[in-house]
């Protein structure tokens, strides 16, 4: 069985709560990250899909659109456990964190390169992509 260490998107992108929508919303553009983390200096306070952003006033601060508390998975859980969450829990994406310190991200574009698709039944994430309307604020839990 894979872990999720092996197939995780060691680079994720980030930004600071303090972070305005619009700034935000230009990583997502120029990076084409579809989740960015939000970060008080070295903790992971959040997370924003690109449609949490897309909804939001480009003056307003990301803390205000980002889903908290943050799901996340350990490195050492398997490809098969991360799809489950990640369909349960309707959510596109994880951060992969030990002990508090993130080491990468997993979500359906590295589930997919990995050979696991099909099993992800939420669509809250990238309206675009599935003709929905964006959501507003989601609550998630920790895993």
């Amino acid at each position: 069985m894979t872990l999720v260490c092996e197939a995780m998107n060691r680079a994720p992108m980030s930004v600071e709560a303090d972070v305005t929508a619009a700034r935000a919303l230009a990583v997502v553009e120029t990076t084409g990250a579809a989740h960015l983390l939000v970060m008080d200096h070295d903790d992971l306070i959040g997370i924003l899909c690109a449609c949490d952003l897309r909804a939001a006033g480009p003056d307003e601060q990301v803390s205000e659109r980002m889903s908290v508390p943050v799901i996340t998975i350990r490195p050492d859980a398997t490809l098969e456990d991360a799809a489950v969450t990640l369909g349960d829990c309707g959510v596109g994406c994880l951060p992969v964190a030990v002990g508090g310190l993130v080491l990468g991200t997993i979500g359906e574009e590295e589930l997919a390169a990995a050979g696991i698709q099909g099993r992800l039944p939420h669509r809250r994430c990238h309206p675009r992509a599935h003709g929905l309307e964006p959501p507003g604020p989601h609550l998630a839990h920790h895993h």
